[in-house]
């Protein structure tokens, strides 16, 4: 079975833990952090961008933006309500929040899109490990 990645904001304490949390009882899921240089080639693959975003790939599906966030909270079994609900937040504040946070708004991608080839060959190397290295700004 494959690893699904889950593409996230390491460079803060707060969004390191909610990804320990959300990937630290799986083996399914590896959390790797938006700043990697792998996880930067792969988005230059995938989008031709490098989009600050939050992102899941699930076999061969790239979730983004808020589809990422239902995604992960119905694998965490949190109610269909109320991940409706925080879909919904997330697509309204996170833009300013992450303006405010990293002076850098967060790409207002949403959805799910098709893994390119050519951003697949980037992902084996990353489903490998449990924790991708990044180097400190």
């Amino acid at each position: 079975m494959q690893r699904s990645l889950l593409v996230y904001d390491g460079s803060n304490a707060l969004f390191r833990a909610a990804a320990e949390a959300v990937t630290g009882r799986s083996e399914r899921v590896a959390a790797v952090r938006w700043g990697a240089e792998p996880v930067q080639s792969f988005l230059e693959a995938q989008f031709g961008d490098r989009p600050f975003a939050f992102i899941l790939v699930e076999g061969d599906a790239v979730h983004v933006g808020e589809e990422t966030v239902g995604r992960v909270l119905r694998r965490g079994g949190v109610a269909e309500p109320v991940v409706e609900g925080l879909r919904r937040t997330y697509s309204a504040v996170a833009g300013p929040f992450t303006a405010v946070v990293h002076g850098r708004r967060a790409a207002d991608l949403h959805g799910t899109f098709e893994l390119r080839p050519e951003a697949a060959a980037h992902l084996e190397e990353l489903r490998r490990v449990h924790e991708v290295p990044v180097r400190e700004s």
